[in-house]
Order: C-alpha cells, then sequence, then structure tokens
C-alpha cells in the first residue's frame, strides 16, 4: 500500500480531482473501516439472539437494513458528487457511519438496532461510491493499480472483521463498535485534502445528429458495463456464500470449509494488492478479461472435489482486480463524465441482492454438487459482457 500511495501525484487545475498522499493514506484507513463493518454482519448474528432475545431470522434481517441503507446511500451520493465538492459528500458519509455505529454501539432495543445500520449502510454506500469515483477521476499516473491498491484494504478488513466480532463482540461488542464510530470522526478532518470535484458530461436536449448518434453508442457501451458489473459481483457473493456448502457436500468438515471460505476473502485481498504492480503497459481490458476467463475454468475445476479448495483459491486472485480495474477502464473510456462510472455501483448493490438467490435456486434445481458450474455459467457471462465492451471500443 505504501508504494501504491507514494506513486500518487499532485497536480493544478480548475475543479480537477487531486489526491494528496496523506489524503489517500486516510482514503485507504476508510476503506479498511467499511470493510471491517461490512463483514461483520454474519459472525454476529448468533450474538444478537441472546443480546436481544430474536430468533435467528429475525436477526439475519440485519442484511436487509445494512443493504437498504446502501442503496439509498449509493443513489443520494450519485446525486450529490454531480453538484457538490467531493469532500463534501466524504464528509456526510462518515458521518452517516459515525452515527450509525454509535446508534449500534448504544441500542437499546432491536429496532434501534436495525435503524443504526440502515445508518451505516447509508454511510458505506455513500463511501464506496464517492471515493472510488474520486481516486477513478483524480489527477496522476496509475490510477488503476491505486484503485486496486485502496480496494485492497477493504479486502482486508473485510477479513479482519468476522475474527474481531468472534473474538470480542460477546462482551465488548459496544467498544468496537463505538471506537469505529470514533475512527469516523477521526477521519472527516483526515480526507479534507481532498481538491476538487467529479466531471461530469452536460445534458444537452438539442443535439447535432452526430453528436446524438455518438450519444448512443456512450449508453449502450455503459449498458454493457453495467450488466458485467452486475454479474461479477455475482461471482464474488456468489462464490463466497455457496462455497461452505459445496465443499462440506464434498467431505470437508464444516470447520474446514469455513477456513478455505476465509482463504477465498484473503486471496481476492492479496490479489488486489499484488495488481498494484501490474505495469501501466498491460491494458485494463486485458486484465479484465484474463481474470474473468481463469475464475471460470477454475471453477469447473471446482467440480472435482479434492480440487475444489485450490480452485476457489484460484477463484479469489483471478476475479481480484476486475471490480476496480474495470472502474478505471471505463474511467478512461469516458474521462468526462463521471456519471457514467457512478451507475456501476448501483450495479453492484443490484448484483449482490439478485444474483446469490438465483444461484441459490439453481442450485437447488441441479444439486449442491453442480454449485462450481453454475457460478462458472455467472463468470462466463461476466467474461462475455467485457468482451462485448472491448469490441464496442473497437468499433
Amino acid at each position: 500500500m505504501a508504494e501504491v500511495l507514494d506513486r500518487s501525484s499532485v497536480t493544478r487545475g480548475g475543479d480537477r480531482v487531486i489526491l494528496p498522499k496523506t489524503t489517500l493514506a486516510a482514503i485507504a484507513v476508510t476503506f479498511l473501516l467499511i470493510g471491517v463493518l461490512a463483514a461483520s454482519y454474519g459472525p454476529l448474528l448468533e450474538h444478537l439472539v441472546p443480546r436481544f432475545g430474536i430468533s435467528l431470522p429475525e436477526a439475519g434481517s440485519v442484511f436487509s437494513a445494512h443493504f437498504a441503507g446502501g442503496l439509498i446511500g449509493v443513489v443520494v451520493s450519485m446525486w450529490a458528487m454531480e453538484r457538490v465538492a467531493g469532500r463534501i459528500a466524504v464528509w456526510a458519509a462518515l458521518g452517516c457511519l459515525a452515527v450509525g455505529c454509535a446508534g449500534v454501539a448504544l441500542a437499546p432495543s432491536w429496532p434501534a438496532f436495525l435503524a443504526g445500520v440502515f445508518v451505516i449502510g447509508l454511510g458505506f454506500g455513500g463511501l464506496d461510491l464517492s471515493l472510488n469515483q474520486l481516486v477513478a477521476f483524480s489527477e496522476g499516473p496509475r490510477r488503476s493499480a491505486l484503485l486496486n491498491g485502496l480496494n485492497s484494504a477493504y479486502g482486508f478488513g473485510a477479513v479482519a472483521g468476522p475474527i474481531l466480532i468472534s473474538r470480542l463482540s460477546q462482551e465488548h461488542l459496544t467498544a468496537l463498535y463505538g471506537g469505529a464510530a470514533a475512527l469516523a470522526v477521526v477521519l472527516i478532518p483526515a480526507v479534507a485534502g481532498i481538491q476538487g470535484r467529479l466531471p461530469v458530461a452536460p445534458r444537452r436536449s438539442n443535439r447535432a445528429p452526430e453528436s446524438n448518434r455518438g450519444s448512443r453508442r456512450g449508453a449502450l457501451l455503459v449498458a454493457i458495463f453495467v450488466v458485467a458489473f452486475v454479474f461479477y459481483v455475482g461471482i464474488e457473493t456468489g462464490v463466497g456464500g455457496w462455497m461452505p456448502s459445496h465443499l462440506e457436500s464434498v467431505g470437508l468438515r464444516s470447520l474446514e470449509a469455513a477456513s478455505i471460505t476465509s482463504g477465498f476473502w484473503l486471496a481476492v485481498a492479496i490479489g488486489r494488492l499484488l495488481a498494484t504492480l501490474i505495469p501501466d503497459s498491460l491494458p485494463p481490458p486485458v486484465i479484465v478479461i484474463s481474470g474473468a476467463a481463469i475464475a471460470s475454468v477454475a471453477l469447473l475445476v471446482a467440480l472435482s472435489g479434492r480440487a475444489a479448495p485450490f480452485a476457489y483459491i484460484v477463484t479469489g486472485l483471478a476475479i481480484a482486480p476486475i471490480f476496480p480495474t474495470a472502474l478505471a477502464w471505463l474511467a478512461k473510456l469516458r474521462p468526462g463524465d463521471s456519471r457514467a462510472t457512478s451507475w456501476m455501483f448501483p450495479a453492484t448493490m443490484v448484483g449482490g441482492g439478485v444474483i446469490p438467490p438465483a444461484i441459490g435456486i439453481a442450485i437447488g434445481w441441479f444439486g449442491i454438487r453442480w454449485a462450481p458450474a453454475i457460478l462458472s455459467a455467472v463468470a462466463i457471462t461476466t467474461l462475455a459482457a467485457f468482451l462485448l465492451a472491448a469490441a464496442r471500443r473497437r468499433e
């Protein structure tokens, strides 16, 4: 991460986005924090049941509360980032994160706890969009590497979150979320160095026919990327959600399956960190398409029970750079219009909410032993969408 931060540069000019090194360090910590919070709900469920006297299915509603808040946070941030300076939007999202964490820490009842989680989701969605967008459109070289490095911080947070919850939440839940709230407050002045605002292409009512044709081609390209992002998130969440059941079905014990699942997420985090070493001479489409192709093959290899653990780890490494690199790719294709990349974030929310349940329905039809093949079909669809995006760009 330090190498990535050192490669950033500060440039001058108008409303262009400028991110000094100290600000990038604060952004990295913010990614780490939201990774911890997003991954904490699963292991937290068993502690919520006795704490609030609820059933396990009721405890599972924390996911819905977080997802609902995240979707609203993304939509509001899309609107705000076109109208206000970048740091204002980030401040507001960090404020929501601080208030939500404090609400969870002090919640006297289950409805109050859910309200706190919802507010955390608002901040999460706002930060996910605003920080990725600001980095994607910032001045300086190696933006793809920078996005991969910062998103690896999120991945390491996602690995650390379950560990913290499983070891400390039973007696120290208030302290954990109180500490998260305090860190969010500290980060507000730490990101004050964000300068500028995102570029947005003006909406024109009267355009020349050539301009209209170009606009339609641009809209079609963005739509292809939206589809690709929906299915990409389907791979990530689908593999993480269904691989434990598949591994247990081929003879692994529950603890072993859980450990390999943690290994998958760790592979995603390490893969993004390693992607920062990829030279600028390698085009983003090559990285994205190669990752999707390798994942498609690796998931088919997972049909072999003995090879499944290895195949899932390879899948994590392969898909690791896809999200941040594809975001940088689209930002290069549409350099003056951040609105295009903004649509990728609602796409991730839709993908996370729709694709894994659809995978579950398919598994119900064919059986859990065919889960890797179903996941591979999702990866192949992602590959096809990115191939189409590359072809459209060449045209």
